[in-house]
């Protein structure tokens, strides 16, 4: 049981429950700031030493291809004593040279410019470098050392010399000065208290700012990054114990490395600075919460013990006094009028949920009629279907009643398609999943197609329609203009005499295009006409006029022209005198050539191995019987796993494949089909009655061709299976 608590301890609680929230969303912010500054410092150091290891490796390079040049000199051949004197020439050329030194592949010093010709050298110091030329016939640049022929320190440039047979007969070095790869560290101009370093390959400072001693190597933090990464990010200690996050590269060319060292104090200070910001900021909001808490609570518990005084009276039944009238709040002040008013809003009420009662009943007998007439509805199709399919099994093959029957079987089939897909639209429409195909067409010419395949589905509809047309052009979705033509067509039929003649007019009017059928049927009562658009209105009670229907045709219509920023009116001088739908929609200014082209029927050009999979038997068989009278080769399978099995033993062209089977979903047939050396020469179509788009959606991830929903006619099929297996 739970403590009664006064209403100035909730009020503290309740200000004490956003501090978690408050501090929470302040360390995030923190830690999200620090990263975000440390991100920004690492990207500009790192873009900062790959330009400077680039003008390293640029100015190696330059070196090495002088050097190159000078090793290319014919008094090599036989001429020492000349090749002396042009490798002075050359040193007095390079201002960054030291000196220039030829060595046997041994190490053996022959001439040294530090030297007079014909002094007797010692080996030559790092034979490391030495080896490396040696051992790839390429250059190599070597580590830092100290010259005791020149008395200063610098790096060696080393490139192979070559006798005519091509073996390797000397090995020429450039010593270059440090100054040369330093000058490059202070032309970037990094600010004074960060450290930028060139690294050899023994850790070795080449050169560093600021500068330390010759025999100075880098600090034990940056030489471990280097030898796990050629580039990188890390925070650690400098060679003087300073805390700093360093980036560094290694060179492309060479072992050298290069780092610049980011004191920390420096990458978070802007955040540790918001931080302190950002704490303050919530303490100081938490101390002006409590505070602003402590008065509120003084001020309303008073009036609030009088408003439950109030209260009391009305539980007994007597009307409550107004007694804040000096409370100072005013939402009090309502809350004591309120109380008044409570008795004659308890009586009001009661009638409401009457009423409500009442129109959930009225929804619930309309539900129940309308289940019943979708049962008579979809009966009426079975029906002839069921008779249709037995008289077919008796009758003569080919003969004038089977015919009939298998004509009877394909127009009841193709009511219950219509009737499923209103059903399916309508919950489409509803639930806001239907996009809108736009395009650019001429209204008359849509509608008098329309009327001509409407009077074609029917032997008795022949000749029942007057088009009344004048040219109007509209951008909108053909398919749904279409369907809703032919709906109003339909709903037209069904309350007009048989032989009636039904009218449809096509007119501009202003910016408008004005869609228009008129009917001599049975009419619209007046007070009747808003309600016909209403979903599931049902039965000869409240609308005549949609007796015998389910109740989604109209619905559906209205919801397509509103899609279409359009607007739909229903028309009528009362019962017996027929009724008029007006749909209205905008008009576009004419097109100056038609894009309404006529189809072409393509038929398959070979025959092709399909293969059917579908665990529904009755489908199964009817999809083999038409596909083997097109001529094609059709095996059958009733679930995944015999639809793999028979990928690997048969091989065909075209897989036709409900999802939902026994074992497995079509999806996963199809991604383990798509791991197979045949599936780039095989198409997958989805063949299936799940028909939204998430539906088509995930069919096309798992590696189908295409996505049909079910029925498909079979001229559909044949001109897909005909677009999808042509010849390239």
């Amino acid at each position: 049981m739970i403590e009664p608590m006064r209403l100035r301890t909730r009020l503290f609680q309740l200000v004490a429950s956003t501090v978690v929230p408050l501090v929470i969303l302040a360390v995030v912010l923190g830690s999200l700031l620090t990263t975000s500054e440390q991100e920004t410092f690492r990207e500009g150091a790192l873009a900062r030493i790959r330009a400077y290891m680039t003008a390293v490796d640029a100015e190696l390079r330059g070196h090495i291809r002088a050097a190159e040049a000078l090793g290319a000199s014919r008094s090599l051949e036989d001429d020492l004593e000349s090749f002396y004197l042009d490798a002075e020439r050359v040193l007095r050329s390079q201002p960054n040279w030291h000196n220039v030194v030829l060595a046997t592949p041994d190490g053996q010093q022959v001439l040294n410019l530090a030297r007079p010709f014909g002094t007797d050298l010692a080996a030559t110091p790092d034979m490391e470098s030495i080896r490396k030329v040696v051992s790839t016939g390429e250059p190599a640049v070597g580590n830092k050392f100290f010259g005791a022929s020149t008395g200063q320190h610098g790096v060696p440039i080393r490139v192979p010399v070559f006798d005519a047979q091509s073996r390797l007969k000397y090995v020429l070095t450039a010593v270059i000065d440090l100054h040369a790869f330093g000058d490059l560290i202070r032309e970037q101009d990094l600010p004074s208290n960060w450290v930028s370093a060139l690294i050899d390959a023994t850790g070795h400072f080449i050169d560093r700012v600021p500068a330390l001693s010759h025999e100075d190597v880098a600090s034990e933090d940056l030489r471990r990054a280097i030898q796990g990464g050629r580039e990188g990010w890390f925070r650690g200690l400098t060679v003087e114990k300073i805390d700093a996050y360093t980036a560094f590269k290694v060179s492309a060319i060479s072992d050298w490395s290069v780092g610049i060292a980011i004191p920390a104090t420096i990458v978070n200070a802007g955040a540790r600075h918001a931080a302190w910001i950002i704490v303050l900021g919530t303490l100081l909001s938490v101390a002006i919460a409590l505070g602003f808490a402590f008065f509120l609570g003084r001020r309303i518990a008073k009036p609030i013990s009088q408003l439950a005084a109030s209260a009391r009276a009305l539980g007994d039944g007597r009307l409550p006094a107004s007694p804040l009238a000096d409370a100072g709040i005013d939402e009090l002040k309502e809350v004591a009028k309120a109380l008044n008013e409570t008795a004659e809003a308890i009586s009001e009420r009661q009638a409401l949920l009457e009423r409500e009662q009442a129109a959930l009943r009225e929804a619930d007998r309309a539900k129940d009629t309308f289940l019943a007439m979708l049962g008579h509805e979809l009966r009426n199709p079975l029906g002839a279907i069921t008779t249709a399919a037995q008289v077919s099994g008796i009758a003569e093959p080919g003969g004038e009643l089977a015919a009939q029957s298998q004509a009877t079987i394909e127009r009841q089939a193709r009511h219950m398609t219509r009737l499923i897909e209103d059903l399916l639209d309508v919950s489409r429409v509803t639930m806001g999943k239907v996009t809108l195909k736009q395009e650019h067409f001429e209204l008359a010419r849509l509608a008098n197609r329309v009327i001509r395949t409407w009077e074609r589905s029917d032997d008795r509809r022949a000749d029942r329609v007057q088009l009344t047309a004048e040219q109007v052009w509209v951008n909108a979705d053909r398919a749904r203009i279409e369907q809703v033509l032919s709906n109003l067509l339909d709903n037209a039929a069904k309350f007009s005499p048989v032989n009636a003649v039904l009218r449809v007019t096509v007119r501009q009017e202003g910016e408008e295009a004005v869609l228009e059928v008129t009917d001599p049927g049975e009419g619209i009562a007046p007070d009747q006409l808003e309600q016909v658009f209403g979903l599931f209105v049902q039965g000869s009670e409240g609308i005549a006029r949609l007796r015998g229907g389910m109740g989604v045709g109209l619905a559906l219509v209205k919801h397509l022209v509103e899609m279409h920023r359009g607007t739909i009116r229903a028309a009528s001088r009362g019962l017996g005198h027929g009724a008029t739908f007006t749909v209205r929609l905008p008009a576009t200014a004419p097109a100056t050539k038609t894009d309404e082209t006529p189809s072409v029927r393509i038929r398959a050009l070979r025959a092709l191995r399909i293969l059917v999979t579908e665990d529904n038997n009755d489908a199964r068989d009817m999809m083999k019987a038409m596909l083997d009278f097109d001529g094609h080769d059709v095996r059958v399978a009733r679930d995944g796993a015999e639809t793999l099995a028979c990928l690997e033993d048969w091989g065909p062209d075209v897989i036709l494949m409900d999802i939902g089977l026994p074992d497995m979903e079509g999806y996963e047939v199809a991604r383990r089909i798509g791991e197979t050396e045949v599936r780039r020469k095989l198409k997958l179509i989805a063949l299936t009655g799940y028909g939204q788009i998430e539906d088509e959606r995930r069919a096309y991830d798992a590696g189908f061709d295409l996505h049909l929903v079910k029925p498909v006619s079979p001229d559909l099929l044949r001109e897909v299976l005909a677009v999808l297996t042509r010849e390239p």
